[in-house]
């Protein structure tokens, strides 16, 4: 037996089983893990695309990316060799700032979140903007934006305007041209930014609350934010295009030099063009991860191993990062990391109180948390809590979370998240919240959302 297939024997051995045991017994719908090691794949779905009919996840389940998005346009953008040190109104005249700085952001401070530019604050996701001109209209409205000043600021919006660079470069709408450019290309014939275009037969649908249910219509899409965000793909197709990134040599090789320190180990400890650098197991890492409502991803390379991990769920209670370790613990050896970090962790507290409030009232539930708030198995801090709510507060669905909102701000009257929660939904819902101000953005804790 050869060293290639005992590694990927342990992947099907050793990770599916720790993978699957973990989605058993904790509260997630669905979940697909591929791991590329020279030229071959391994990949698998664990649990559902949609709780309704309880279809199972497979390597062609098409999952919303959220940022992982990313990578393929900042990757589409250095292929077109453009002057990423140019301002990009040469590119995007309408683009103009309140402090009349525009001429300084360029398409390399976009890249690498060096621009200066702000982040969003409302994606609008309960309002999508479908129109050709939805990315020209996203930059005009940032006319009363002003830069800030810090070395590295993550921005969303920066990835709008690089989307729509890339279009005015290719005289394509942008969907048109990311496909042309990079996703062909790559060989990743079926993925597409446009959500019209991922079939219904194999689309995950997007999981929020507690207990998981499918928010309706409500979607993390806009076309407004598709650069940023609304990448589809699969297994398959993103496992392609893994290898072929090992095979694009210069570009790689420029998109992963460092531009500014993050300092935010193991996977962010500086950024490049694109791509976040990390190292995990001694090996540097080029990695990229996504969060938006009822989606979760995580793509990982290890160019010096022809290695990558891709981890993508359709809920938001899904530890991606943690199964990446875990596939690359078993797959480079030498570190257990992600293998224990699955092994020993607990299920949230949220989702048992959550189950009792639903099916036998707020007595029960109360009952419930009393019960298990210091038992071993369970995890009591809040951040189950929050990967239960944001989601659907984010798309304008309060109405499936108030009753757990009031729940758990009675139960833990002193938590500041479930007090931040319930304030952004009262907002949202019209309440007078005393002047006081929530960025949707900064509450989700989206990040690389």
């Amino acid at each position: 037996m050869t060293a290639y297939r005992r590694v990927m024997d342990g992947v099907e051995e050793g990770l599916w089983p720790l993978v699957e045991s973990f989605v058993g017994s904790h509260d997630i719908a669905g979940l697909a893990v591929a791991v590329v090691r020279d030229g071959e794949v391994v990949s698998r779905g664990f649990g559902v695309r949609d709780v309704g009919s309880g279809t199972p996840v497979t390597p062609e389940t098409m999952f919303h990316l959220a940022s992982v998005s990313k990578p393929f346009v900042a990757t589409a953008i250095v292929r077109k060799e453009l002057d990423l040190d140019a301002p990009i109104t040469e590119w995007v005249p309408e683009f103009t700032l309140a402090d009349g700085r525009e001429g300084e952001v360029t398409a390399r401070g976009l890249l690498s979140h060096t621009s200066g530019l702000p982040d969003v604050s409302d994606y609008g996701w309960h309002d999508p903007q479908l129109g050709d001109d939805a990315l020209s209209e996203f930059a005009r409205s940032l006319s009363s934006w002003r830069l800030k000043n810090p070395a590295f600021s993550y921005s969303n919006a920066g990835y709008e305007l690089l989307g729509l660079v890339l279009s005015r470069a290719t005289g394509a709408t942008f969907e048109d041209a990311v496909r042309r450019e990079i996703l062909k290309p790559l060989g990743m014939q079926k993925s597409t930014f446009l959500r019209a275009d991922v079939p219904a037969e194999l689309a995950a649908s997007p999981h929020v609350g507690m207990p998981l249910v499918m928010p309706g219509d409500a979607y993390p899409y806009s076309r407004r934010h598709a650069p940023s965000s609304t990448l589809h793909s699969n297994l398959i197709e993103l496992s392609r295009g893994l290898m072929a990134y090992f095979e694009s040599g210069g570009v790689l090789n420029l998109m992963s030099q460092p531009v500014v320190q993050v300092g935010n180990p193991p996977w962010e400890e500086a950024m490049a063009l694109g791509w976040a650098v990390g190292s995990y197991l001694g090996y540097r890492t080029l990695s990229h991860s996504g969060l938006d409502p009822g989606f979760g991803a995580r793509l990982v390379l290890v160019p010096e191993r022809r290695t990558g991990v891709v981890v993508l769920a359709n809920s938001n209670t899904v530890p991606a990062s943690s199964i990446a370790k875990a596939a690359l613990d078993v797959t480079l050896g030498g570190g257990d990391l992600g293998v224990t970090e699955l092994r020993i962790a607990k299920r949230s507290l949220a989702g048992p109180v959550a189950e009792a409030l639903a099916t036998e009232g707020p007595d029960a539930a109360q009952a419930t948390y009393h019960r298990l708030a210091t038992a071993d198995d369970f995890d009591p801090d809040d951040e189950g809590f929050e990967d239960a709510v944001w989601g659907a507060i984010e798309l304008h669905r309060t109405d499936i979370v108030w009753p757990f909102l009031r729940l758990w701000t009675k139960l833990r009257p002193d938590s500041p998240t479930a007090r931040t929660m319930t304030a952004w939904a009262h907002e949202l819902d019209g309440h007078e919240l005393g002047g006081h101000e929530l960025d949707g953005h900064d509450l989700a804790l989206r990040g690389e959302g």
